[in-house]
């Protein structure tokens, strides 16, 4: 399956996202580099695709069916002759021409994303005064009036220590992620920042600033999302951060499990013996440590290849999310205001809901009879 992304007036899959990001290291595998601008004709012509990009793109790489021997890769040749026979010589022509066009959109649209970061790193310093204002709300350090309320009994804490973790809980593509264990850790989360980078390496850096708390020895955490150059949401790189926690038992992101050991005395009638194991497990954490694209992905399994891809989309999904929707308006996301009204809906009253749009009877035409 394929995740949507909409930015300004145009989107992209993540599909393509992927295929991009393992594609670029496919390509420097074999000592090839294949030009940005053929991207689009690989999405269009599978065939043309190496093996792994055909089967990361239509997401059906079969376990089932025996392999068959795989082609040897062949580089695409750098010049369009050959690319377009299927149309009318015509219509070569002109696919010529737009092309060159499109190299020159290319070119200025790179320009445009350079200066577009320069500008969000500026505006960091208008917005910066403005989080620290709202730093202080949420930390009880900065007083708030009584906003012609009456007082309702409860005690003021002076503070909202589950104001982020109810902020990402409340967002469908993030929330997901979130457990029981990691709420626990979330309600030492005093802000969240996002820092652009300009220059020769673009993206964006997301920093976590926690109180001290039982669990971590980190004040901040951070979790870097390296793009292309071309566009402003096709990740290039992932950079995490090793977190230091304080106890093994503290940390969200494994569990302890025991296991059955063959005993040592051996014999009828002798004990089991167990040992204590850490596994991985899911926590919102597994952001800080990012699935890594290996040199030569050509060497994975189908099935490897499905769980890189998954694990590539939810971890961008999640960054870009918090970058780009919950900092800029994070108390409406802590209220539920921009909340998916589908996600209130409970199933059974979405099953129900179903049902009956089943079950009504087939509309009719205006002044014909409903005859069965």
């Amino acid at each position: 399956s394929s995740l949507t992304f909409t930015h300004g007036p145009g989107c992209i899959t993540m599909a393509a996202a992927l295929g991009r990001l393992l594609s670029r290291s496919l390509t420097a595998a074999c000592s090839q580099r294949v030009a940005p601008r053929s991207v689009a004709v690989k999405l269009l012509r599978p065939s043309v695709l190496p093996i792994l990009h055909t089967r990361l793109l239509s997401g059906r790489a079969s376990a089932k069916a025996p392999k068959a021997p795989e082609p040897a890769f062949e580089p695409e040749p750098e010049d369009d002759e050959g690319e377009f026979e299927e149309f009318p010589v015509h219509t070569q022509r002109r696919i010529l021409a737009l092309r060159a066009v499109q190299t020159k959109y290319d070119t200025a649209n790179r320009d445009y994303q350079s200066e577009l970061a320069i500008l969000q790193s500026k505006y960091e310093d208008v917005y910066r005064p403005i989080f620290d204002e709202r730093a202080g709300v949420i930390s009880g350090k900065t007083d708030v009036g009584a906003y012609d309320l009456e007082d309702d009994g409860e005690q003021d804490p002076k503070c909202m220590p589950d104001f982020w973790s109810a902020a990402f809980l409340n967002h469908e593509k993030i929330g997901m992620y979130i457990t029981e264990r990691d709420g626990d850790v979330l309600k030492h989360l005093t802000d969240v920042r996002v820092k652009v980078l300009t220059g020769a390496e673009r993206g964006f850096t997301l920093i976590f600033h926690f109180e001290n708390n039982k669990y971590m020895n980190d004040k901040t955490l951070e979790k870097t999302y390296m793009l292309e150059p071309e566009e402003d949401i096709i990740p290039k790189k992932f950079i995490g951060q090793k977190i230091d926690w304080k106890e093994s038992s503290l940390d969200p992101t494994v569990e302890a499990k025991k296991k059955r050991v063959k005993s040592k005395e051996g014999g009828k009638g002798a004990k089991a013996a167990f040992v204590t194991e850490l596994e991985p497990c899911e926590s919102f954490f597994n952001i800080f440590d990012p699935p890594q694209v290996p040199d030569d992905p050509r060497a994975l399994e189908d099935a490897e290849l499905d769980a890189l891809q998954e694990e590539l989309a939810a971890d961008f999904d999640v960054g870009y999310a918090i970058s780009t929707q919950v900092i800029p308006r994070a108390v409406e996301w802590f209220t539920g205001e921009l909340c998916n009204p589908m996600d209130d809906m409970a199933e059974g009253d979405y099953e129900d809901e179903f049902e009956e749009e089943e079950q009504a009877p087939p509309a009719r035409d205006f002044g014909k009879p409903n005859r069965r």
